[in-house]
């Protein structure tokens, strides 16, 4: 991780010297980041020098103990890149390790393994997801991501391991599971262990080896019952059992990068069955015409009706 740092820090030297542009250094940055530092320049570029345009030398105040020299301001481009180094610098310094955050997400279509800080615990990401958090997150004890979307977890290392979403929170000691989050969803699939999941209105589940459940509109549905080592939408296929419409359409989101026209389509309808994961026109036609639904694909748009 320190390597990361090291190469923020060069890239965002690079863009206060003029050598890359905003777009450029935007590139290799998190949104945060490039908004802070964007932030940070704006204000020093806005800032009017005294008359007597005199500026204390940033290397001579953190280098000297004593009182820092005053020299005469040779050009104002060089007090604005001095002043926001000067900013970085004790930005990076005290906050960097506790309040930068790690962010890892995977395209439509793809899955991402990532190794989390541990070194014990792993995550597979989902297509169209995201997964983050801060290295705050993770002392005394504390193990604690974010994520958008689902992830395959394995976390063989006893201890506390908590994953927040906008949804509700799954936690977890010593286990293998599967969190997926969509909006006003959240579904639990526990392959080793014990996994509490808790909505984000305090309703909350406990799941053994070998049972799941879907949290959908306001309750958690009975616990479903599954013989299987591993989620079969790492490898070939994605599987649904009895689940409803509105999460097999972002699968099918996800995975394809569609956008979905759903029109009055009951999205509380269930599904029961298993897509190919590189196979749009099959995926389907096993989906919607069981369900008495007809479809339109346009242009990566799909269209829905009844």
């Amino acid at each position: 991780m320190e390597n990361n740092h090291t190469d923020k820090d060069a890239i965002l030297a690079q863009w206060l010297n003029g050598d890359i542009s905003a777009e450029e250094a935007k590139k290799h940055l998190s949104d945060d980041e490039f908004l802070k530092y964007q932030q940070i320049i704006g204000e020093v570029d806005e800032w009017i020098p005294d008359t007597d345009t005199q500026i204390f030398d940033p290397q001579e105040v953190l280098n000297s103990k004593k009182e820092g020299k005053v020299i005469k301001l040779v050009s104002w481009k060089y007090a604005s890149v001095a002043a926001a180094i000067v900013l970085a610098i004790f930005v990076g310094q005290s906050l960097w390790q506790s309040l930068s955050m790690i962010e890892h997400q995977t395209a439509f279509g793809e899955t991402k393994s990532i190794d989390l800080l541990d070194g014990t615990s792993t995550i597979i990401l989902s297509a169209n997801s995201e997964v983050s958090w801060k290295k705050s997150d993770w002392r005394k004890g504390k193990r604690r991501i974010s994520l958008k979307g689902k992830a395959y977890i394995e976390v063989p290392e006893k201890g506390s391991f908590d994953v927040v979403t906008q949804e509700g929170t799954v936690s977890v000691l010593g286990t293998r599971f599967v969190v997926h989050q969509i909006e006003q969803a959240l579904h639990a699939v526990c392959y080793e262990g014990r996994v509490r999941a808790t909505s984000k209105d305090n309703k909350t589940i406990e799941l053994s080896k070998g049972e799941s459940s879907l949290f959908f509109e306001g309750i958690w549905n009975p616990k479903k019952l599954f013989n299987i080592d591993y989620p079969e939408w790492i490898k070939d296929h994605i599987t649904f059992d009895n689940a409803p419409l509105k999460l097999v359409i972002d699968e099918l989101a996800s995975n394809y990068g569609l956008t979905i026209e759903i029109g009055s389509i009951n999205l509380a309808r269930r599904f029961t069955g298993s897509i190919p994961k590189d196979n749009l026109s099959q995926s389907l036609k096993i989906i919607f015409p069981t369900l008495g639904i007809t479809y339109r694909l346009e242009d990566n748009t799909l269209y829905l009706s009844e």
